[in-house]
């Protein structure tokens, strides 16, 4: 019998899947590319929006807002998509996610704040980058308006967390570089 999916309130909520058995998910640039369009349009169509997010080789990590309990779906979505476009392209058949993904509400603006410092830092600590506004595949530039960001982001929460100022950009990056 499957597992019932987990319910979720409106609120912020940290996510990561990982590759089961440690399997790379991105093997490769067009793979990332593949993964944000439809990221964007599962976001899209389910009302999620998108915080802050970083992809590395065997996992991801997102901060969405969810203004109900489609978070599960979603997941479900994107992960049984990709799975199939990842496994054709590798000439593959294994399950490419592991079974159940992390999810962690935050409550308040000081663990958004942390959890986004970590989300951007996440490539650095994994020697990716020595920079995280380098990394090309996170939001961490876009979030300090060092460039656009790759597919659409939700920048509200963070601001407000930094008390809705005009400099929130540079608070922010000063923040993450203070980690």
């Amino acid at each position: 019998m499957p597992r019932p999916p987990r319910a979720f309130v409106e609120g912020i909520y940290h996510l990561a899947a990982r590759g089961s058995d440690s399997r790379h998910l991105f093997p490769g640039p067009a793979d990332r590319t593949t993964f944000f369009g439809r990221l964007a349009l599962v976001l899209e169509r389910s009302s999620l929006r998108l915080v802050a997010y970083a992809l590395l080789g065997n996992h991801y990590h997102l901060v969405l807002v969810t203004p109900g309990g489609r978070v599960s779906s979603a997941l479900q979505q994107l992960h049984t998509w990709y799975s199939r476009q990842h496994n054709r392209r590798q000439g593959r058949s294994a399950h490419l996610f592991r079974a159940h993904f992390f999810a962690r509400e935050l409550r308040s603006d000081a663990d958004l704040l942390v959890a986004c410092r970590y989300v951007a830092l996440n490539p650095v600590a994994a020697g990716l980058c020595r920079d995280p506004f380098s990394w090309p595949w996170s939001s961490a530039a876009a979030s300090v308006g060092l460039m656009e960001p790759a597919i659409p982001l939700d920048s509200g929460p963070l601001q407000a967390a930094l008390g809705d100022c005009s400099d929130w950009h540079r608070q922010y990056r000063d923040f993450i570089e203070a980690g």
